[in-house]
């Protein structure tokens, strides 16, 4: 497997493991330093004291929706040597009750360590719905 495709393998796993409710597989893909911009909260999260905290919190707010639905666009991957960079389309759904949709856009930058990519910063954000308007 070349390293778009373990790269994209990796993309999948994320999503993967949430919604298996693995906490634990989805650190594995991260560096011990790495950060996560997550599209339902506003702080940083670093490290993997804040990410624990951060997957169980949104663990617990998946528990009280509905049935989720997630579509991942094919990543485009870009690869530098031991630095890449992953970015793609994301669609969620969740079923009553507490239902709620969006359309995601994310980036991925990850490392080779000891020829294992792993993610150095996760970045989610909803995609704008056009130019707001101009009021003279």
């Amino acid at each position: 497997m070349d390293d778009v495709a373990r790269i994209k393998a990796i993309v999948k796993s994320i999503f993967d493991a949430f919604i298996a409710h693995d906490t634990t597989a989805g650190d594995r893909l991260y560096t011990r330093d790495a950060t996560v911009w997550d599209v339902f909260e506003p702080q940083l999260f670093r490290g993997p004291e804040d990410r624990a905290k951060f997957r169980k919190a949104d663990q617990a707010q998946m528990q009280k929706r509905g049935k989720l639905t997630l579509t991942t666009e094919d990543p485009v991957v870009s690869v530098w040597s031991d630095a890449a960079i992953a970015r793609y389309y994301l669609k969620f759904k969740y079923e009553p009750p507490n239902a709620t949709e969006g359309h995601v856009r994310i980036t991925d930058v990850l490392r080779k360590v000891d020829g294992t990519w792993l993610i150095v910063h996760h970045h989610e954000g909803m995609v704008p719905q056009g130019i707001p308007p101009i009021h003279e």
